[in-house]
């Protein structure tokens, strides 16, 4: 990549996922048409054997890019990735193909975690696009059965900033309430919106984005939103093994004790972690941190703190299989003081056994889906 690529604004990408017939074509079209969404790409990834769902998304051909899995194997997210790079290809080659902003629409039956480990780990990718926020579109007739029978669904809306429930004109009023119930069980921090038709402001979806958040600490107290977690009903989940919970930690973290615990939650727990934030107080400075599954996002600095005179670490989960007292034993990693010197030839008994120690926090519960994906932050 040349430098001035390398300089270049990134490109934002809007994921917009859900189950089957849910309303997602119908959102991208009515987004498509607003000017913020005016010159937007399109990358659509369809299922079975005849592809269809892309003739009726309203975009110009030149800016589409059609991604027909065909099965549901593990390849759809690298074929996303490459339709990513073609387009920008393209652009660079005709300035007429030009676009400022990438809906990407997933197939209901795709879990939406690799495109975004794509967007946000790729070394080809992320230099070129942003991840700025995960839509989930929840049908407002069938979404409760889709809770209920579907678990693409439940992770779907897990991962997703805003839940924009479908359809609305034609569900009872009581059953739309239901099923809000149940999704904000399943992702009490994500923003709901009701819809007909698609009809949606591009306002509401693009000042709610989750995936990029600027170092600004009134907008990480709003992205963080520990206080709904805190009020969760979690007998009202679709699925009886995902937790949601918000937990503190009182006293500073060491900048290696976040690497490391970081890296092993998501190396040893990842497979059930569907989302954590965190604002976290990372040796007397804030630090807002997230992952999904085995991705972790690098740690943003914030310019203050969110609530003034409170610097207590507030990290919220969205688990399946995990529970709060799994998370609070790791804890314990959060005052790691080893790994500083860039050359250490040196291993202190005393540091290795706490080290060891560590490890086995995040191996003690037999519940805890396992997980061999390691990832690497550095510390700086």
């Amino acid at each position: 990549m040349s430098a001035v690529e390398a300089q270049a604004p990134r490109v934002p990408v809007m994921l917009v996922t859900g189950f089957l017939g849910s309303g997602k074509t119908t959102l991208v079209n009515r987004l498509l048409k607003t000017r913020a969404f005016a010159r937007a790409a399109v990358v659509v990834n369809e299922y079975g054997e005849v592809s269809i769902d892309h003739v009726l998304v309203e975009a110009p051909r030149y800016r589409m890019r059609v991604v027909d899995g065909g099965c549901l194997c593990g390849y759809v997210h690298e074929e996303i990735a490459a339709s990513l790079l073609d387009l920008h290809l393209k652009r660079d080659r005709d300035p007429a193909i030009d676009f400022d902003f990438v809906l990407i629409e997933m197939s209901g039956l795709a879990d939406p975690v690799p495109v975004i480990q794509n967007l946000l780990t790729d070394r080809h990718i992320t230099p070129l696009y942003e991840l700025k926020t995960v839509i989930a579109v929840a049908d407002g007739v069938h979404g409760a059965e889709h809770l209920a029978r579907h678990p693409e669904s439940v992770k779907q809306a897990a991962v997703a900033d805003t839940i924009v429930i479908s359809k609305t004109d034609l569900a009872d009023g009581a059953a739309l309430d239901a099923l809000a119930s149940r999704l904000s069980a399943i992702n009490p921090g994500a923003r709901q919106l009701r819809v007909a038709h698609g009809d949606v402001q591009a306002a509401e979806i693009i000042d709610h984005a989750g995936f990029s958040l600027a170092a600004r600490s009134k907008a990480a107290r709003g992205w963080l939103n520990d206080r709904c977690y805190a009020a969760t009903v979690p007998a009202a989940s679709a699925d009886p093994s995902i937790s949601t919970f918000a937990l503190s930690y009182d006293e500073e973290i060491t900048l290696p004790g976040l690497v490391l615990w970081m890296n092993l939650l998501a190396g040893f727990r990842g497979a059930g972690l569907l989302r954590v934030k965190g604002i976290v107080n990372v040796e007397g400075k804030p630090y807002a941190v997230q992952a999904v599954q085995t991705i972790v996002s690098e740690p943003v600095v914030l310019e203050a703190w969110p609530e003034g005179d409170d610097r207590r670490s507030r990290l919220v989960f969205i688990t399946r299989g995990i529970d709060a007292a799994d998370i609070r034993r790791t804890f314990a990693a959060f005052r790691f003081e080893g790994g500083r010197a860039k050359r250490n030839m040196t291993i202190n008994p005393a540091t290795y056994a706490r080290f060891r120690d560590t490890i086995a926090l995040f191996r003690s519960s037999p519940r805890a889906p396992s997980n061999d994906m390691t990832i690497e932050l550095e510390i700086r």
